[in-house]
């Protein structure tokens, strides 16, 4: 087997990988949502704020036999990596895991990494049954569980309009004295980035983690910025909501969903939604996500359904969702390896 970078401007060679891609979200989670090639092909140019990200193809005998795409934290949290590993269904069981799990530990390890992180999809609950490799993988491999993420989505009419009527009233009932809502497609309003930034910054104290360490992401303008067009170099269109103090003019809570400029692309993926602790007990976190459905659906009225994946142990957030009508349909567990410096 042979690990090269991949070249993203190699037309043929990067659909070569999506090709593998497709081929293992069909054969391990058909009902995942499906890889947008449009916003893919752009992401492997794109530079992104706070992470060096590089992408490997193994080809075996001419064919492409294996995916690795590696990102190392930067800035903040130098310690960590985070790596996606895929083997084409039709090549398993020959060894190529364990050769891009190895690529992966000492490319990571060269670069100063201790805490690895790669993650499976694995069930949940009654869902549909996920293959059991990836976990015995990487526990042969000496990675630990450390955070379970469940994944849900809900179709984007989820709710009848009678009981979507119900939360919102209750939730403007419970909110609009002190709160407005505000929502935005694309950049952040210019008067309300510094507060944004502020609860971004705050997001992973506040979101848990499991056993993963890391610290709180030191973000200004400047980074907030970057971010914003880096989402845009790669296709995907933030839809966001706000819930401003009305007394000091702060954001009290945010939500995102990003859905993708491509016209074939009939689901959108769930960003953070997190409300300041001084601010809890308003019910700002249905307040803004139940405005960002609406602006997504005017907005995108091709978008059916919506991801989302939570901690398991978010039991606030979750129950939030399921009031808008998401299930869950498995879990992504996220595995981790202690490298000793």
């Amino acid at each position: 087997m042979q690990l090269t970078p991949l070249n993203p401007s190699d037309h043929d060679a990067v659909g070569e990988v999506l090709g593998l891609l497709h081929a293992v979200r069909d054969a391990d989670a058909p009902e995942g949502p499906r890889l947008v090639e449009q916003s893919f092909r752009a992401g492997l140019r794109q530079e992104r704020p706070g992470l060096d990200v590089v992408h490997f193809a193994a080809t075996d005998g001419g064919a492409v036999v294996g995916y690795l795409g590696i990102g190392l934290m930067v800035d903040d949290n130098p310690h960590l990596a985070m790596a996606e590993l895929m083997v084409h269904p039709d090549h398993r069981h020959r060894g190529h895991g364990r050769a891009l799990l190895a690529h992966y530990t000492e490319y990571a390890a060269a670069r100063g990494r201790t805490d690895l992180t790669a993650g499976t999809l694995t069930t949940w609950g009654d869902g549909p049954r996920r293959p059991e490799a990836g976990v015995d993988f990487l526990e042969r491999n000496d990675f630990t569980l450390a955070l379970v993420n469940v994944r849900r989505r809900a179709r984007t009419d989820a709710l009848a309009p009678d009981d979507e009527r119900r939360l919102w009233d209750e939730a403007v009932a419970a909110s609009a004295a002190d709160y407005e809502v505000r929502t935005w497609t694309g950049p952040a309003p210019d008067d309300l980035i510094e507060s944004i930034c502020r609860l971004d910054a705050q997001s992973r104290d506040e979101i848990p983690l499991g056993d993963i360490q890391m610290d709180a992401e030191q973000v200004d303008v400047a980074r907030a910025r970057a971010k914003e067009a880096a989402t845009a170099a790669v296709h995907q269109v933030p839809v966001k909501a706000a819930a401003v103090h009305r007394a000091t003019g702060e954001v009290a809570a945010i939500t995102d969903v990003h859905a993708y400029e491509d016209p074939a692309a009939t689901h959108a993926s769930q960003g953070i939604t997190i409300a300041d602790p001084a601010h809890r007990g308003h019910r700002l976190g249905m307040l803004v996500k139940l405005a960002n459905l609406r602006r997504l659906r005017e907005r995108f009225p091709r978008v059916e359904e919506i991801w989302t994946e939570n901690a398991d142990v978010n039991d606030h957030m979750i129950a939030i969702n399921t009031e808008l009508g998401y299930e869950a349909v498995d879990a992504l567990s996220v595995y981790q390896r202690r490298l000793r410096p």
